[in-house]
């Protein structure tokens, strides 16, 4: 056809004929289907709106006063309020009649109460029956999909059912809709509906006139591009084929479509010529690029065929290249004949092709490593696997064909292995170093501990002397201030030993959080006075008594971080603690700590860093502050395991506040079944259980075997005028218990570490004996080990309660009284 044929006016006005039936024939289509949706759509909501009128009334009337009316109750106070919530749906409300219905259990129904002032349904008059209406009967809110006439009228209902206190159907709200004004409503929705589609029609008609006005224009747009096109396929021919001539075109006009249809066979015929050499080109290219592979597979998953594209370089009698065989049996007989046993299985497991599909629905490429057997000789291999086609460019999303490579690697993986050998001894050396670590930090604890005992000890007992002079009373403060601060340090770096070993546990105890909380005021308080600061104090809201959880760790974090705020508070300042229960749950309760000083504060910048390790914004501090660096981490780290969070703002120069939250176990104590009670601390100290006990005149045994502890022991306990009697160890200690009547010793004061037997088998043994008081009198370990299976190890031998040395008088008197019967 010439393209002169296409300019003529007839064609055009054709077109715009046909565009106009299409046009007005999917407008009909259209309008026909909106109008049926919207009388559905309208229709729906009409209904919906009728139950919620009839369901809200429902809600509002009580079904047990509905259920018990009568005919005779018309003027009683349950039959008005019942008539009066009616009518204020009836006058409010654009319907035509609101009432009750009871159903007679017979299938028929009768009205019950309606406010309709003019004609009302008498009670037990008879109500016309509808599917509706026995389906709200049965507990089931319904609307009448065909109109229904009675005496009033011809109406469309909604009915909803009042249910009773026993969950039965006491009665049922129905709402009358008039027929005409329903199908009014629907009527109305249709006729906009099918003037919105004869506009429509029109416009699309006008559209289609303006749109093939410019028809014209668009054929002259489509010669010129066919002029363009020709062009191009010429110079597609020349880049295709150096020896191309272009055609000469003496009559475009009426020859180019012919003219161009011989350039494209020509440009066909050089592009074959053209895909040929590329194929051979890239053939050559995948054959260097395969040379890193033992063999080169193409297999279809869909037919289980493989086709070799190249044989493997180590079996002598195998698949040659262009043999085609089948994937599955092949696999298996190659895995049953080369590969090592261990990896047999895991082999034909990855290579089954639910399993390559599966790998890589999102992998481009994917691998497994084995071990092979070739005459003997064991060797790596690898097997590598591609889909032909990237996952996105994947219609299906399914691989159909993959590309299967066997790949030497024996000499790489053994050279892996060797590094995993060395990083694995690495990690085993480190782990034994870790753990000599922590032995080493044990024992020098207690080394530590023995000594720094002798020091406080004599120094505590030197400043009770009134006799010393005022200058040597300075001296021996400051030795037992350093002593203290050494103390710390020493607890400090044992505690980080802990967290990084991962063997610091939080414990779930019963405690009092009352006495907590007072046993930290009683320090803090004291230190505050001493430093001239204000202290404030303060429980917000109510909280039990006892909880289960760990109150030495959450007492050494409130300590840490008030300790800190006294020590970086210039005198004048004031320094707070406020306890709140802020959440309640499950038997959980949730405590936000929050601690405020005016102290030196930090600045916005040092902040993010306080929690680390020896981070100290002011290194001059140190010497200042007396500060280790490692308060905040410890700290951190404790409200981590108790799984709690802590949170810190500061400004510099204003103070500081912490905000620590921890969620507590809630308990009744005195509640819980004995073998359910959680057991407390052993060295909690009640003394309103115990009552107050005189310690004058009591006789304690000393295990101890280091001369100068033992002198300090009994030294410390004249003062409060005890008795002591001292074994050199553990089985001298047994001997003289067992040597004396029952009740002569009054406590034990048992050490750990000493020789013969220690002072766990010392105790075993003593709470073995057959004597009336060796399992009561209170033994109570006095060591230097420090950590808290220390602690359990105590527990678990039959001590009482665990005092870590250096012994503070104070402690030992007050576990002395606690456990020493009165």
């Amino acid at each position: 056809m010439a393209l002169g044929k296409f300019r003529k006016p007839g064609l055009v006005w054709s077109l715009t004929i046909i565009m106009a039936l299409l046009l007005v024939t999917a407008n009909l289509v259209l309008g026909i289907t909106l109008v049926n949706n919207s009388k559905k759509a309208i229709k729906t909501l009409i209904q919906n709106r009728m139950l919620d009128i009839s369901n809200t009334a429902a809600a509002m009337l009580d079904g047990d006063v509905l259920r018990s009316l009568t005919a005779e109750d018309a003027d009683t106070e349950e039959y008005k309020k019942v008539n009066d919530t009616l009518a204020v749906f009836q006058e409010n409300i654009d319907l035509s009649y609101i009432y009750c219905i009871n159903d007679n259990g017979d299938g028929t129904f009768s009205f019950s109460v309606d406010p309709t002032i003019e004609d009302p349904g008498v009670f037990g008059e008879p109500v016309a029956y509808t599917d509706a209406l026995k389906k709200a009967s049965e507990g089931t809110p319904s609307v009448d999909n065909e109109p229904y006439s009675d005496s009033w009228g011809h109406f469309y209902s909604a009915y909803s059912p009042v249910f009773a206190s026993d969950g039965k159907v006491a009665g049922i709200v129905a709402v009358d809709f008039d027929a005409d004004w329903y199908e009014a409503q629907i009527s109305k929705q249709t006729r906009a509906v099918v003037i919105a589609i004869i506009l429509s029609v029109m416009l699309g008609a006008v559209m289609v006139f303006i749109g093939t006005s410019r028809l014209r224009k668009a054929l002259h747009s489509i010669t010129d591009d066919l002029t363009v096109l020709s062009k191009d396929i010429d110079t597609l021919n020349l880049e295709v084929n150096p020896d191309y001539t272009p055609e000469e075109v003496k009559n475009e006009s009426a020859d180019s479509v012919q003219s161009i249809g011989r350039k494209v066979h020509d440009v066909r015929d050089s592009i074959s010529r053209y895909r040929d050499n590329i194929h051979s080109q890239a053939n050559s290219m995948i054959t260097a690029l395969s040379s890193d592979y033992r063999g080169v597979y193409y297999i279809n998953l869909d037919t289980d065929e493989g086709v070799c594209y190249q044989e493997h370089t180590h079996i002598v009698r195998g698949l040659h290249e262009g043999d085609h065989f089948p994937f599955h049996q092949i696999m298996t007989e190659y895995a049953n004949t080369y590969v090592d046993d261990d990896y047999r299985e895991e082999f034909l497991r990855f290579t089954d092709p639910d399993t390559v599909r599966k790998n890589l629905a999102n992998d481009r490429i994917i691998t497994y490593r084995y071990m092979i057997k070739m005459d003997g000789v064991e060797s790596y291999e690898m097997l590598r696997i591609a889909g032909v086609r990237h996952p996105e460019d994947r219609d299906d999303h399914i691989v159909h064909a993959i590309g299967l490579g066997f790949t030497d690697v024996d000499e790489e993986t053994k050279r892996t292995l060797a590094q995993s050998r060395a990083l694995t001894d690495a990690l085993t050396a480190a782990e034994a170093a870790n753990k000599a670590k922590t032995v080493f930090l044990s024992s020098m604890s207690h080394e530590i501990r023995t000594p720094m005992n002798a020091i406080i000890g004599l120094d505590k007992i030197a400043l009770n002397d009134k006799t010393i002079s005022d200058s040597t009373r300075e001296h021996l403060e400051k030795i037992g201030a350093s002593a203290d601060h050494l103390l710390s340090i020493i607890n400090d770096i044992l505690d980080m030993s802990r967290i990084e070993a991962g063997r610091m546990a939080i414990r779930k105890e019963v405690f009092s959080l009352k006495t907590l909380l007072s046993q930290t005021d009683a320090i803090i308080s004291s230190q505050c006075k001493d430093s001239n600061l204000t202290w404030k104090n303060e429980l917000k809201g109510e909280c039990d008594e006892y909880y289960i959880g760990d109150d030495m760790k959450l007492r050494q974090v409130l300590i840490n971080i008030l300790g800190n705020a006294v020590k970086f508070t210039p005198e004048g300042g004031t320094v707070s603690l406020t306890t709140e229960r802020i959440a309640h749950y499950d038997d959980l309760s949730t405590f936000r700590f929050t601690i405020s000083d005016t102290g030196i504060g930090m600045s916005e910048e040092f902040l993010p860093t306080i929690f680390e390790a020896f981070s100290q914004e002011d290194f001059s501090a140190n010497s200042k502050y007396g500060s280790t660096g490692l308060g905040m981490p410890i700290t951190k780290n404790i409200v981590d395991l108790m799984n709690g969070e802590i949170e810190v703002t500061s400004k510099k120069g204003e103070g500081t506040t912490f905000t620590v939250t921890v969620t507590l176990t809630d308990t009744d104590k005195d509640s819980l079944p004995e073998e359910e009670q959680v057991p407390e601390k052993i060295d909690e100290i009640s003394t309103a259980e115990t009552g107050e006990v005189k310690l004058e005149g009591r006789m304690i045994l000393i295990a101890e075997d280091m001369d100068v502890n033992a002198e300090i022991l009994q030294m410390v306990l004249s003062m409060r005028d005890i008795r002591s009697e001292r074994a050199e160890n553990g089985k001298v200690a047994v001997e003289m218990f067992a040597s004396k009547p029952d009740g002569y010793y009054d406590a034990i004061l048992m050490d750990m570490r000493m020789p013969e037997m220690n002072g766990l088998e010392a105790t075993k043994a003593i709470r073995e004996m057959e004597r009336i008081d060796s399992k009561t009198i209170p033994i109570i370990a006095l060591t230097a080990n420090a950590f808290d299976e220390d602690v359990e190890l105590s527990v678990r031998a039959g001590l009482n309660a665990h005092l870590s040395k250096p012994v503070e008088p104070v402690n030992l008197f007050e576990t002395l009284e606690t456990f020493i019967k009165a």
